[in-house]
């Protein structure tokens, strides 16, 4: 074999070797580890984990791209035909053929369009598109979601360390006292009931302490799957700086009339309604008429007078009997108008509803804001108080107060966090991405 055959050949064959093992050696690659989460992480930074990809997203994504697939698939029903049919084919003639050829091979091309289908394809394609629209609308409604779901699981980290604070210094008082009593039970000063009554409160007190523990790790845990990052836990947070909230609710009534424009669900479902309005247009023309242009280009091997070389024309397809498959079809998308039409009227009334139970629960949250704070002022004053007494050798009334301080920042920041999760749930009733405060709302 000359030189230059060996080395194309061997080329060949790296280039072979090549072609199977890259795609293998990529499928084998381990998959690229996502960057550590922030420590500490702060919401903001937890928030722009919400349009990263997660479960949930990627239903969304599959279900707007086969709505798209299959607006495609309607487009492409009144798009332009080609087929080539290439025959090899022997015969035997008859003795009384003119052409005694044994070669009867051909060679076509066919060409085919639909012009007119009487409104079937154009009501079929304005319902795919209104689906393709439906489907965007509820991807904006899972990233609203995304994005509330780590609110609530960030603030639960929250509280749930700030419980474990107050209840860790709340058994602390509680071993104290109960160290206390023990060491006069010894000095004979006290029965055993006061220091058996004192040991039973304790160990309730460390029941509930092991309690908040454990909800500090799974709360921990939610937020970790809330951010997709399930093996990535958080440790530390930083409270984000929550507020100023408007002094004045805006009028309910005007929060009612934004939602109902605007709340992404209600939108999806008028959008699906549409799709189906367009879907009966369509029934109707189920089965109907189509007219449709052909063209063929013929080469063949055997010359026979009935055959041509070419032909064009127009084919107008008239059904006359479907067995009641058109009447069935307008039914089926008649019941689904109907159907949406409910279901938006449904919606519409839950909205409203929700948005008034929302607007209700802020105005009770603001007197609720206002009396923890007088709370929390009177528990400091008293914790000063305490202190001042501790160096005066009365410490049971220091544990109590730090305790009650703790609990009093506690209601405090729940009522705060209450505050800023019913706001961005009314931005997502208004059909707005929820965020966490940086100044007044709107």
């Amino acid at each position: 074999m000359p030189g230059w055959a060996v080395q194309e050949t061997r080329l060949a064959g790296r280039m072979l070797v090549a072609m199977v093992l890259v795609p293998v050696l990529a499928l084998a690659a381990p998959p690229e580890t996502p960057a550590p989460l922030p420590q500490p992480l702060t919401l903001e930074a937890a928030l722009r984990y919400a349009d990263a990809v997660h479960p949930d997203l990627l239903v969304a994504q599959a279900a707007l791209d086969a709505a798209r697939a299959e607006r495609q698939a309607i487009e492409a029903r009144n798009g332009f035909n080609l087929d080539l049919e290439a025959r090899l084919r022997w015969i035997d003639p008859l003795p009384v053929a003119i052409d005694q050829s044994v070669e009867d091979h051909r060679l076509a091309l066919f060409f085919s369009k639909i012009l007119y289908d009487f409104g079937y394809s154009h009501a079929s394609l304005a319902a795919a598109e209104h689906q393709v629209r439906v489907r965007q609308l509820l991807g904006e409604a899972v990233r609203q979601q995304r994005r509330m779901e780590i609110m609530r699981r960030f603030f639960d980290v929250l509280l749930a360390d700030l419980r474990f604070l107050r209840d860790n210094e709340a058994m602390a008082m509680e071993y104290v006292t109960l160290d206390k009593l023990r060491n006069q039970q010894e000095l004979g000063q006290i029965s055993d009931l006061q220091v058996l009554e004192q040991e039973a409160a304790y160990q309730r007190m460390r029941q509930r302490w092991v309690a908040t523990q454990h909800r500090q790790r799974l709360t921990r845990n939610f937020l970790a799957v809330a951010l997709n990052r399930p093996g990535d836990i958080p440790a530390e947070l930083v409270p984000p700086a929550l507020g100023p909230w408007p002094a004045q609710l805006p009028e309910v009534e005007s929060l009612q009339a934004e939602a109902l424009e605007h709340n992404l669900e209600l939108r999806a479902l008028r959008a699906g309604l549409e799709a189906a309005q367009e879907t009966l247009l369509a029934a109707a023309q189920t089965r109907g008429p189509v007219l449709r242009g052909e063209a063929a280009g013929f080469e063949q091997s055997r010359e026979i007078g009935s055959r041509e070389r070419w032909r064009a024309g127009v084919v107008l397809e008239l059904p006359l009997l479907d067995g009641g498959e058109r009447d069935a079809a307008v039914a089926r998308a008649q019941a689904e108008v109907f159907r949406l039409e409910a279901e938006l009227a449904r919606r519409e009334q839950a909205v409203r509803l929700a948005v008034l139970d929302t607007w209700m629960k802020l105005d009770a949250l603001r007197i609720q804001r206002e009396g923890v704070e007088a709370e929390l002022d009177y528990r400091e004053l008293y914790l000063d108080e305490a202190r001042s007494l501790y160096e005066m050798e009365v410490r049971a009334r220091l544990g109590d107060a730090m305790v009650q301080i703790t609990s009093a920042q506690l209601a405090e920041l729940e009522a705060q966090i209450q505050t800023e999760l019913a706001w961005a749930q009314l931005d997502v009733l208004r059909g707005r991405m929820p965020r966490a405060a940086r100044g007044e709302r709107e």
